[in-house]
């Protein structure tokens, strides 16, 4: 399997101006600017692809190239396109999968300031979780899920998962257990990302609403979801 560069598909340079602008319409005074843009993916498969899926996302914990090939594989998907991976020549897809650019929210940014002035915190955002709140959208002030059915440990889920870094571009990809239980309405419908597995006293990085829901049913498919954050300077 070749890895490449992963590039943002579907998605023109006038929509990420549109995104940075609604981002700063509260911000237009200041001279310097850090903006958080995020894509998150929402996905789930047939159990037959996920052991080649689960081999992939091992693989991410120790080698950058290949978490910006699964991002690659993620665009490609989300534009309906087909992918053949490990001499496997059948095609792998999956069952459905959703996009969404969404929030950074207060807690991470003031975790991320806390890093850079030798604070308080001193964490790393290596859980995530899937839910099927009926919210409409996420909020920065958001430091839970809206229900939230799941969580794991990225890098320790069986499943395959990492938490890495390319620059200041951060990747958080996490694939739950078929067991997952299946979601209100049949439906998962929001990811996050936080610090512990305790969701009382937790920080949350990242909260995603999918306005395209993405189905799962227990024991018939494996649910997960990726987040990337790209860091910029404006």
């Amino acid at each position: 399997m070749e890895l490449r560069e992963p590039t943002l598909l579907g998605i023109t340079r006038d929509d990420i101006q549109d995104i940075f602008e609604r981002t700063l319409i509260n911000f237009k005074d200041a001279k310097t600017r850090i903006i958080y843009l995020d894509a998150s993916y929402l996905y789930t498969f047939d159990l037959g692809d996920s052991g080649y899926i689960r081999k992939l996302c091992l693989l991410n914990r120790t080698n950058i190239l290949h978490v910006k090939e699964w991002h690659r594989l993620l665009e490609r998907w989300f534009n309906d396109q087909t992918v053949r991976m490990y001499g496997n020549m059948n095609i792998i897809k999956p069952i459905k999968i959703s996009r969404t650019f969404d929030r950074v929210v207060n807690e991470g940014m003031e975790a991320v300031a806390g890093y850079i002035v030798g604070g308080q915190f001193s964490t790393i955002f290596d859980y995530r979780t899937i839910g099927d709140g009926t919210v409409s959208e996420a909020s920065p002030s958001d430091k839970i899920l809206s229900n939230e059915v799941d969580r794991i440990n990225v890098n320790t889920s069986p499943e395959g998962g990492s938490l890495s870094k390319d620059g200041s571009t951060i990747y958080s990809i996490g694939n739950h257990a078929k067991s997952v239980p299946t979601p209100a309405n049949g439906e998962f419908t929001e990811c996050g990302m936080h610090n512990t597995d305790d969701a009382n006293t937790d920080k949350m990085l990242d909260h995603s609403i999918f306005e395209d829901p993405v189905p799962h049913v227990q024991n018939s498919d494996a649910p997960g979801s990726t987040t990337v954050i790209y860091m910029c300077s404006a």
